[in-house]
């Protein structure tokens, strides 16, 4: 009748392992969805994407070009990787989006690796699940910024560099492939992002006092391979600005390339200094953003980490000369070293921006897993069940009640059916088991709470995109060229199929004979004469969209207009 403890957690393992990899498969088939997004608004994406697709159009795998100038400020490696996919499925959303996508895969399968290595197989798979059912971390994979690339690259290396740690020998698939992926990370994002690979080993090595192992020459080829590895990185600077000391990069000539990689990128963010951070300064400088960033971030599951992080901190002040338990306190050191390091450095930063919080995430899954599934199902009912299936309820219930103020009739119904039936059919199968409905409840609601963000970027937000609503109506329209002026739409060069240019000073058109159109300010339209007026569209940056969204006053006061004219003849321009 009354079974035993011990019998109670390997039935709930059971279950829980067939369950787990059933969500994980569920919520990566979600994320799918937004695969076929449009790239839209004025963040970082439309950037890349207009990068990578000169690339393409222009054969140049060398030089790296924006609005037509030289441009440094990213590595490399994205925009090649980017630059592929649209070889390979022509320049489109889903060819700019997937690359990114596949690399926050592969982020998630090594979390995976880390939880398994460390703990079980079953920690493992719940570090995936919570990998892949973390809100930034699901908006990441198809809002593509440098960090989606860097889930795929940070996480496979510290993996690598943990094994290759604990073997006393050097093994050297560990240390290429740790290489390798570090060579990666670096050519994505710079030379800080060691800072991240590399904190829970040596915090691990230190903690466990084994301090010899810093000057073993096996770490001497871990330090070294990595700068061979990111050569092609190094020789395109050098061909791009090094040798050209003649082009004119941040106002100013004489600018080294390969300085800027190693030291004006990475330490000008840091200590806030160099010519193009001053956009970035003060926007968020307080040393607790993190805090409240992450906390949002790491949804549904930020209250399991709170919890996870106090009883790991009673773990670490237990004296027990076990073996067993001086190793798991050396585990738990690799993943707090690696998740507190990067956040205690983004935080001392003044250029402070909510995507950094990514990179740190895995690690978070990983001690929350270990929490759940090594101690929290020895109680059948924790606290933090009833308040995961309660935050569950609650996100829920906002997608659904959002989607019946935003969306249309037949949108509205859509998502009220997803989110009512998943969950009543769910209820059905997971019986009284209260641990399996609390990750059920919460995978289930963030999955709507992700499929609700994507409509509104694919059903509202869309409306307010003029260079995507330009590109769209010129797409049946005779490809002549268009000219941008102080406009600066990324959106419309990267979704355009006919010739696009940026021009500063309207007298440029003057020698224009063949037809073209010109997008300008609707507060310009009056430079022009002999114009003829095509349309109007509507325009609000995306960063202020999403405050303004249940505003409608303040949503139209910040909507700008946009007019696409269309000349046959040469541009005649008024005298002011």
């Amino acid at each position: 009748m009354f079974k035993s403890l011990k019998d109670r957690i390997k039935d709930n393992e059971l279950l829980s392992i067939r369950l787990i990899q059933f969500l994980i498969l569920l919520s990566i088939f979600v994320e799918c969805y937004g695969l076929f997004s449009k790239v839209l608004g004025s963040n970082d994406s439309n950037f890349y994407s207009t990068v990578a697709k000169h690339i393409v159009t222009a054969n140049d795998w060398v030089n790296l070009y924006y609005a037509g100038s030289d441009w440094l400020d990213k590595p490399r490696l994205p925009f090649w990787l980017t630059a592929i996919s649209y070889k390979i499925f022509g320049i489109t959303t889903f060819a700019y989006i997937f690359p990114g996508f596949l690399f926050n895969l592969l982020g998630g399968y090594y979390t995976f690796r880390i939880g398994a290595y460390l703990y079980s197989k079953q920690v493992g798979l719940l570090s995936a699940l919570f990998y892949f059912t973390s809100l930034h971390l699901m908006l990441s994979a198809i809002d593509i910024r440098a960090e989606a690339f860097l889930l795929g690259e940070i996480i496979p290396a510290s993996y690598y560099w943990l094994q290759y740690n604990n073997n006393e020998r050097i093994n050297y698939t560990h240390l290429v492939l740790g290489s390798v992926f570090t060579a990666l990370a670096i050519m994505t994002k710079g030379l800080f992002v060691v800072f991240a690979i590399y904190a829970g080993v040596i915090a691990s090595n230190i903690y466990s006092k084994r301090y010899k192992k810093f000057i073993n020459r096996k770490w001497l080829f871990a330090i070294c391979l990595p700068l061979i590895f990111i050569l092609p990185e190094l020789v395109c600077l050098f061909l791009q600005f090094d040798l050209h000391p003649e082009k004119v990069v941040f106002g100013k000539t004489g600018v080294s390339g390969l300085k800027f990689f190693f030291w004006d990128s990475q330490f000008g963010r840091f200590f806030d200094f160099g010519p193009y951070i001053s956009s970035g300064t003060g926007m968020y400088s307080h040393y607790f953003y993190f805090v409240h960033t992450f906390m949002w971030a790491f949804l549904p599951w930020s209250i399991v980490f709170l919890v996870t992080l106090y009883y790991v901190f009673l773990q670490l002040r237990l004296n027990n000369d076990n073996l067993q338990v001086k190793q798991q306190k050396i585990s738990l050191i690799f993943l707090l070293a690696s998740f507190f390091i990067p956040f205690i450095l983004f935080s001392l930063t003044k250029f402070q921006l909510d995507y950094y919080t990514n990179i740190i995430i895995p690690f978070a899954c990983i001690l929350c897993a270990n929490w759940i599934c090594n101690y929290a199902t020895r109680t059948l009912r924790h606290p933090i069940y009833i308040i995961q299936i309660y935050l569950a309820l609650i996100l829920t219930a906002l997608a659904i009640a959002f989607s019946f103020l935003l969306f249309e009739r037949n949108l509205r119904i859509e998502i009220f059916i997803f989110g009512a039936t998943v969950i009543a059919i769910y209820t059905l199968f997971i019986r009284n088991r209260i641990l399996n409905k609390a990750i059920v409840y919460s995978c289930l609601a963030i999955n709507l709470v992700f499929i609700f963000t994507q409509m509104v970027n694919n059903q509202i937000y869309i409306k307010y995109d003029a260079g995507y609503q330009i590109a769209d109506f010129l797409s049946s329209k005779p490809q002549e060229e268009v000219f941008d002026y102080k406009v600066n739409s990324s959106s419309l060069e990267f979704h355009l199929t006919a010739p696009y240019k940026r021009i500063s000073d309207i007298r440029q058109l003057t020698t224009q004979s063949s037809p073209y159109y010109l997008v300008v300010p609707e507060e310009l339209e009056s430079s022009f004469i002999n114009i003829k007026l095509v349309k109007r569209f509507n325009s609000i940056d995306q960063n202020k969209f999403t405050s303004l969204l249940f505003n409608r006053n303040k949503l139209n006061a910040n909507t700008k207009v946009i007019s696409l004219l269309h000349f046959s003849n040469a541009a005649n321009i008024k005298q002011q």
